[in-house]
């Protein structure tokens, strides 16, 4: 700390050109003596920070070299703090930045470290993406849906490759009066992070909680049609139903049906957001903006996690961006050689664009739809996306679909447009965001493009998601352009998406049209297992696809690299894309 003043000391009143001084004047500068004033000069040459090259003769002055700029000596401390684990100092120091150098930020971003401390192993990386809530019913990003899956538990998860439920916080469910009576079976002994148990009564008031925050259509009608709640014991609850439901299940393999101790999220709902207490494999340890710590839960029901400690931190004031490709390294300093991990497959969802049939206008055509699903070439238009891989297939949620249905043809689509003559029309176009920061700056722009070969000027405008689900807003835009993203329990999420008005799906349909597809869901709801419903849900898919009732753009492919000490072991992404932290460790 105090070399680095000495260097400012000396860059402002000598730097930044080369100068002629005498040691004498170093010390005077440094208030110090002329001998003490050599050893300056000589660390601050070991840091290469300096050149001295000193004079031929006595009497003669020697050379003074500046090699960085004190901006680049303030880097250089910073990496030093994150590397010893100051992550704090270090991003007070960011924060008091007006800007950061694109160069200094990459140089951050690669701060991925494995540090083995005191018996302890500890991975300390930077976030692309900021985390601004981790309550299961609230978080709208994979980052967060991929803490929250460190931190809390669900009652079962879904494996949509083997089609089966899989035991978690329940071990044991069985359906009764052929699927109008459900008894799930929880786990003894789990306890949450502050300590207290986990018991059918935690469940039941997640159940409540879930009714009064009527989250989305879909998981409302499911907990509506809940006629009573049974708890057996502290161990065994059953749920009575208005009606026969084989799906039922599927309400607690969401995210947002993580269970937390809902009597300390009501005692401070604002501090829960940040610092949440659940009962998964890691506890929150520590917490201010831009930086977050979890450690190991010793009393967790499952196995305790290898890796004792991660450290999670944002770059203030840095440009956003999304990385084209994910890149791990995991290193420290004992590292003597690596080995590559690559993985590279589809997001499921996508992007796609929606005409709202709830504002008037000549996009309400019966041919605008077919017609401007084929002036756009989606490989020309986005398969050199700045941000991400893409695909174009012809599902949301299966993987193994064949290709988009959905051709382009510009030339009808331009004569189309021309013989009605809309040339000369003006439409607005709406994106969607989460954040301050833009999801679909370039989507617009392609778009626009588009619109402008085929005649029509295009005015476009991001806001924020949830304030365009509101239906003054929602009443002022002729296009959408958003996104759907789903994760492991893909009926779950493909019923949310599709009755969720964040979707602009079932709430830019014209009347007949949104009959019709509540009726498909009714179907769906009514499926004897869940590879029935899957059935149900390509049916849907036609009917959006085949009516362009959804004009699909493309689907992300996530690419990750991890760069490892060879000695790292239980490398594991999960269905993100991300790294599992409860499997790693270290092979001594």
């Amino acid at each position: 700390m105090k070399l680095s003043k000495h260097y400012f000391t000396l860059y402002s009143t000598i730097g930044p050109t080369d100068a002629q001084v005498f040691i004498s004047q170093i010390a005077d500068l440094l208030s110090c003596s002329e001998r003490h004033a050599k050893s300056v000069i000589k660390q601050l040459q070991v840091q290469e920070w300096i050149c001295w090259k000193p004079s031929s003769g006595r009497g003669n002055a020697s050379t003074l070299t500046f090699l960085l700029k004190p901006q680049e000596v303030e880097q250089q401390r910073v990496q030093t703090w994150i590397e010893d684990g100051d992550i704090k100092r270090a991003l007070r120091w960011m924060e008091q930045q007006p800007e950061l150098e694109p160069s200094f930020v990459k140089l951050v971003e690669d701060q991925f470290q494995w540090v083995r401390d005191d018996g302890l192993d500890i991975l300390r990386y930077p976030l692309y993406r900021q985390i601004h809530t981790l309550l299961p019913f609230n978080m709208t990003t994979k980052h967060e849906w991929h803490l929250a899956n460190h931190i809390f538990n669900r009652l079962i998860r879904y494996n949509y490759e083997k089609h089966e439920f899989v035991p978690e916080l329940a071990h044991h469910w069985e359906q009764l009066d052929n699927g109008r009576t459900w008894r799930v079976y929880i786990r003894k002994g789990i306890l949450f992070h502050d300590g207290s148990p986990l018991t059918s009564q935690t469940v039941k008031d997640n159940v409540k909680l879930w009714k009064e925050m009527k989250i989305n259509r879909w998981r409302t009608k499911m907990i509506e049609d809940i006629t009573h709640i049974e708890e057996n014991s502290s161990t065994v609850i059953t749920f009575h139903l208005l009606q026969p439901n084989k799906l039922f299940m599927h309400l607690f393999t969401d995210y947002q049906s993580m269970i937390i101790p809902i009597h300390l999220y009501k005692k401070d709902p604002e501090t829960f957001k940040m610092r949440p207490i659940g009962s998964g494999p890691y506890q929150i340890t520590d917490y201010i903006k831009g930086y977050l710590v979890l450690e190991a839960f010793s009393n967790y029901f499952g196995y305790r996690p290898l890796l004792d400690k991660v450290e999670l931190f944002d770059i203030p004031n840095s440009p956003y961006s999304i990385p084209r490709q994910v890149h791990y390294k995991l290193l420290n300093q004992e590292t003597k050689s690596m080995k590559k991990y690559d993985s590279v497959f589809p997001e499921l969802g996508g992007i796609y664009l929606v005409v709202n049939h709830k504002k008037a206008g000549i996009h309400r055509h019966t041919n605008f739809r077919r017609m401007l699903s084929y002036a756009i070439d989606r490989a020309k238009r986005f398969s050199n996306h700045p941000k991400h891989e893409v695909r174009f297939p012809d599902s949301l949620f299966d993987e193994h679909a064949g290709i988009l249905r959905q051709k382009s043809n510009f030339d009808e689509a331009k004569k189309w447009f021309l013989e009605q003559g809309l040339t000369g029309q003006t439409l607005k176009l709406t994106a969607t965001n989460y954040e301050q920061n833009p999801y679909f700056s370039f989507e617009l722009e392609q778009l626009t493009e588009v619109f402008s070969e085929l005649g029509i000027k295009l005015q476009s405008e991001i806001i924020d998601i949830h304030q365009l689900a509101e239906s003054d807003q929602l009443h002022k835009t002729d296009l959408i352009v958003t996104e759907i993203s789903l994760s492991e329990d893909r009926l779950f999420f493909m019923l949310n998406a599709l009755t969720d008005n964040t979707s602009f799906i079932l709430n830019t349909l014209p009347p007949e049209a949104k009959g019709y597809l509540l009726s498909m869901l009714d179907v769906v709801s009514q499926s004897p297992d869940t590879q029935a419903a899957y059935k149900s849900l390509r049916n849907i898919e036609s009917f959006l696809l085949d009516n362009h009732y959804l004009i699909f753009l493309y689907q992300r492919q996530t690419h990750a690299l991890i760069e490892a000490d060879e000695k790292l072991q239980g490398i594991e992404f999960n269905s993100f894309n991300l790294l599992n932290y409860d499997k790693l460790w270290y092979k001594p």
